[in-house]
């Protein structure tokens, strides 16, 4: 019996959340005596994100489900609104509204995360005994959520580093878990603070949409990408770039689109040492895993394909594909 390509995207991300635990592990052992202790008493750095970051999570308890890896990760949900209703993003009810949504053409929006409810996972970590937080968020020239932290950061007395990271989805992931590890391992917040910077400076994200329409009514694109996606018969290939999102090329049909994003990716990968590939699709498991399968002989780890976070799908659309490049760490 064939897999169902749900189910597969489901393997995929297993074999990564497992290949992640045993890098852990391994960077473990090149430090000897230390050991990711998250008992002992002092010095315990915290990170905070947002579910830009694509980390699979516990839908109850918000729970970053990487095992040791998670264990000192917090992930803050974005809003997002279908018309005037507000969603929990991590929500069954929004799974099932958002496609639909999307496909109607019905308003769908997404707000920053409070300061208030940033500001009260940081006093929990301080509660908790933490010496301090790493907060590494979505791109700033695309959401308020880095504005946000630093408003929360300003009300506390109590160490938190807002990291502005320019990216998106498992870009930022990645940051997110290099930061957690080098935390484990007994970083300060300072060095804690540059590795997340680090790897998110030397990520990249690609991404290639059917329409551009999501992404203008959302003004998360400029004058001119929008002109190209005016017309019909383009389907742009687009890539963050210092947090905005700037045209590449412009393919004419979806199959080219995807054709020249994985030559892109196969360039970029090439350029990078020990590369860490993701695939996002957001409605399109088979697409996904086609890339990804074609992808994996590029990569240093294990391909998951993840599908788009609902603050992401909310702007990118259905059918959209992206992809992820990060360095690995050496230690």
């Amino acid at each position: 019996m064939v897999d169902r390509p749900g189910e597969r995207c489901q393997q995929s991300l297993v074999r990564w959340r497992s290949a992640v635990e045993a890098e852990l592990l391994r960077r473990r052992a090149a430090v000897p005596g230390r050991k990711p202790n998250l008992r002992r008493k002092k010095g315990r750095i915290a990170i905070v994100t947002d579910s830009s970051c694509s980390l699979p999570v516990d839908r109850r308890t918000q729970e970053v489900l990487l095992g040791q890896v998670g264990a000192n990760i917090v992930s803050i949900p974005i809003p997002v609104m279908i018309g005037e209703q507000i969603y929990p993003e991590t929500s069954a009810e929004l799974d099932r509204d958002l496609p639909l949504a999307l496909a109607q053409g019905t308003a769908v929006r997404t707000s920053r995360p409070s300061p208030g409810r940033l500001l009260e996972s940081y006093q929990q970590l301080q509660d908790q005994g933490y010496a301090g937080v790493v907060s590494i968020h979505l791109s700033a020239k695309l959401s308020g959520t880095v504005e946000a932290a630093r408003l929360a950061a300003g009300q506390l007395d109590f160490p938190v580093t807002v990291v502005d990271s320019a990216q998106a989805g498992l870009a930022l992931g990645h940051s997110v878990i290099d930061a957690a590890m080098a935390a484990q391992l007994g970083g300060t917040l300072q060095a804690v603070a540059e590795v997340a910077a680090d790897t998110a400076r030397a990520s990249e994200s690609l991404f290639v949409l059917p329409q551009l329409d999501q992404l203008r009514r959302g003004g998360r694109i400029n004058a001119m990408a929008s002109l190209i996606g005016g017309l019909l018969w383009v389907k742009p290939l687009l890539q963050l770039v210092d947090g905005e999102i700037h045209p590449v090329e412009r393919p004419r049909t979806m199959a080219r689109a995807l054709e020249r994003l994985q030559a892109r990716v196969a360039e970029q990968a090439h350029a990078m040492e020990s590369p860490r590939l993701a695939v996002h699709g957001f409605g399109n498991d088979l697409q996904a895993l086609e890339l990804a399968v074609a992808l994996e002989p590029l990569s240093a780890a294990p391909v998951p394909v993840v599908d788009l976070p609902p603050a992401l799908g909310a702007h990118l659309g259905l059918g959209a594909v992206a992809v992820s490049l990060s360095p690995a760490r050496a230690s």
